[in-house]
Formats: C-alpha cells, sequence, structure tokens
C-alpha cells in the first residue's frame, strides 16, 4: 500500500499590504502631483511629510514633467490707506459638482484665500502684470507713480518673491506682452528710439532694446497699444503690427476687421474668439462670418444677468479671464452698508462654452461669492497663472 503524500500546506495570498507612509518619497510625489492641487490645502494637513512634499518645488517640476498642470485665478487688491502693502488672493475650487441642481441654483463652494507671500515693497497699481507658467512678473513703476527699472517676480508654485532682471531704463505704466517666450515692453511716452521698447528674454533672463524702425508716428500722439492672436498692435494716426520674424512694424488699415475686435475694450480670447460683456451684462463674442458681435446663448447666462441674488451687469466686472478654455468672469456690485461699515462682495463665476449649428451656447458651471472687502480696497489684477 502507497502512503498517500502528505498535503502541502497551501501558502496564504494574503499578503499584508504596504503602508502608504512607507513609500519613499519620490513615489508619493509622483503620486499627489497626478492629484488635482485644489485638494492640497486638505491633503498638507494629513501629515508633516505631506505638508513638506506638497510645499516642495520637486512636486511642480513633477507636475510640469507630467503635464498635470492646472489653471490658477490670482487676484489682487490693493487696501488704499497702506498702498505699499497689496494683498495677493487665491481662488480655492472645493470638489463639488458643477452641475445645476434646480432652476436657481448655480451656487458652488469657492473662495478667494489669502496667499501667504512674503512681503515686497513693489506697487502693482496699474504696473504691467505678464504671467509665464507658474509666475507672475510685475514689471517697473506704476502709472502714477515714480519711473522704475525693477522687475519682480512671484513664484506661484511657492508663493514667494523673487528679484527678476532689471530693465536698462526706468519705466512708469509701461505696456507689456508675453508672446512666445518674450516678454514686449513699450512706454507711450518715450520719444527716444532706442529706449522706447525692450525685450525680456525668459529662458536667458537678459533684456534686448528693440527699435521702432522709423514708425515714429505712435511716439509722438496718442495711441492704443494691444496684443491680438499672437501680434502686437499699436493704434493711433497710423496703425502697426510688429511682425516677429522681420522685426519689422508693418502698417495696416483701419477698416480690417482686427480692429473692430482689438477696439471693443478689454476681453477674454478662447480658441482665437474673443469674448467681451456688454454693459447690459450679456457675452457677446465676434463673428467673422457676421461681420460683428454676436450674443453668446444660453439659459443660465439669462439668470445670471437678472436675478437680483448675483446683482450682476456688464459695468461692474473686474475681470474675464481664460481659465483652462472656460471663462472665468468676476464682478463686484456697488458698496452695500453692513453695521455702519461700507462693504463691497466679490461674486465669481465659471462658464463653459459649448459650440452648436446654431452659434456657442455658455453654461454657468457654478457662481459663488468669493470674497467681502471694504471700501478702502482696490481691485489691481487678475491673472491666472499654471501651477
Amino acid at each position: 500500500m502507497i502512503p498517500k503524500e502528505s498535503r502541502p500546506k497551501q501558502k496564504s495570498n494574503k499578503t499584508k499590504a504596504q503602508s502608504f507612509s512607507s513609500l519613499p518619497d519620490e513615489i508619493v510625489e509622483n503620486i499627489l502631483a497626478r492629484i488635482s492641487n485644489w485638494n492640497y490645502p486638505n491633503l498638507s494637513l494629513v501629515s508633516k511629510r505631506f505638508l513638506s512634499i506638497i510645499s516642495s518645488p520637486e512636486l511642480y517640476t513633477t507636475r510640469s514633467r507630467i503635464e498635470t498642470t492646472e489653471p490658477c485665478l490670482d487676484f489682487c487688491l490693493e487696501d488704499s490707506p497702506n498702498i505699499s502693502s497689496p494683498k495677493w488672493f487665491s481662488l480655492r475650487m472645493k470638489p463639488a459638482n458643477e452641475t445645476l441642481k434646480d432652476d436657481y441654483d448655480i451656487l458652488g463652494d469657492y473662495s478667494l484665500v489669502p496667499v501667504p507671500s512674503s512681503p515686497h515693497t513693489h506697487q502693482v497699481d496699474y504696473s504691467p502684470t505678464i504671467v509665464v507658467g507658474s509666475e507672475i512678473y510685475l514689471i517697473g513703476g506704476p502709472s502714477k507713480g515714480p519711473p522704475s527699472s525693477l522687475v519682480r517676480i512671484l513664484d506661484c508654485r511657492s508663493h514667494t518673491w523673487l528679484d527678476g532682471p532689471s530693465m536698462s531704463v526706468p519705466r512708469a505704466g509701461a505696456s507689456a506682452y508675453y508672446i512666445h517666450g518674450k516678454i514686449y515692453v513699450m512706454e507711450r511716452c518715450r520719444k527716444d528710439d532706442d529706449n522706447w521698447m525692450e525685450v525680456l528674454d525668459i529662458k536667458t533672463q537678459t533684456w534686448s532694446p528693440l527699435l521702432s524702425h522709423g514708425a515714429t508716428e505712435f511716439r509722438s500722439g496718442w495711441f492704443i497699444i494691444k496684443l491680438f492672436r499672437g501680434n502686437i498692435y499699436v493704434i493711433g494716426s497710423k496703425n502697426y503690427v510688429y511682425d516677429r520674424n522681420k522685426d519689422t512694424w508693418e502698417v495696416v488699415k483701419t477698416h480690417d476687421l482686427r480692429f473692430r475686435c482689438i477696439l471693443a475694450g478689454d476681453g477674454c480670447v478662447i480658441k482665437n474668439v474673443i469674448y467681451m460683456y456688454t454693459s447690459d451684462g450679456s457675452l457677446v463674442r465676434f463673428s467673422y462670418n457676421r461681420r460683428g458681435w454676436v450674443r453668446v446663448k444660453g439659459w443660465d447666462l439669462e439668470l445670471l444677468r437678472t436675478h437680483r441674488r448675483y446683482k450682476f451687469s456688464g459695468e461692474c466686472v473686474l475681470s474675464v479671464r481664460n481659465h483652462g478654455g472656460k471663462l472665468l468672469v468676476m464682478w463686484s456690485p456697488r458698496f452695500e452698508e453692513n453695521n455702519g461699515k461700507s462693504e463691497s462682495r466679490i461674486w465669481c463665476a465659471k462658464i463653459a462654452l459649448e459650440g452648436s449649428r446654431n452659434g456657442v451656447w455658455g453654461r454657468v458651471e457654478w457662481v459663488n461669492e468669493v470674497l467681502t472687502v471694504t471700501s478702502s480696497y482696490k481691485f489691481l489684477s487678475c491673472v491666472v497663472s499654471w501651477i
């Protein structure tokens, strides 16, 4: 009789789950880099280790490398009695259902929170404010202040201020635009051709002069400087467009449709289409097919414009920005008295734009009162960085 083989003991398939805290920092960093940065404030409270990783510049380098950066709205206010210390805020979007729940519910859970940035003495008031990725450049002096050649850079990842390369000459209230890795700075009242415009190469962090090449008409009188579809336009007694490839200024005619967009005022460009608000609070876009401005349709937009809760009108719009392909509009109604104090409420709405055969429709994803300030505060700047 052949004895039965002893049955081997079955090995357990269960393995002890590895604790998240035991993972190397590199792996934790890679995981956190794939999570929306709107969750970072809550995640930083989990542990000191999480706080350290979330606060490190390496995390944002990883986000850039794996292309998970997200748009972040940065908002700047000035307290009039203390104009040397403007305050920066960041729009924090908490997880929320970005759909309309009922006919009158488009409220979300979003707010402007103070940015814990280091103090600085740069006056933002009407100074050129340019965004390059995750950095905000403040260039020169304010329009109503002394000229300055200083350049200050706010790193939106670490919320710290850095010194940038100084311009060749002091400037006040200049115009500045970012195009293809370079910042172009122009000063309206400067007569000398050598210093009228200069260009900052972001990669090399060096300034170089840009001559007007004889196009003196827009340096001798009133003119408007605008950026449209990646080109710089100077509109005055004669109208010019700057050709970056040829490094020359070319004359353009005012009957061109481009000027109806350029002269319309501040707008928001999304996918090469310019959007803006009219005085009655209607959202319009420029249509090349119809050769004019066309109203953006949408029941949500009508609710936003007409419902008394939001007190929305085109006259109280502070800023309209491209926020990752969606439109972000901020407005502030007139000051209200509250317990003897004059206060203003700042509102914000996020609008998705959807094309159809019948035109472009706007859908309000959310709207929120994001900040309340006293009457001493003044709006300075609103930009969108990528972190």
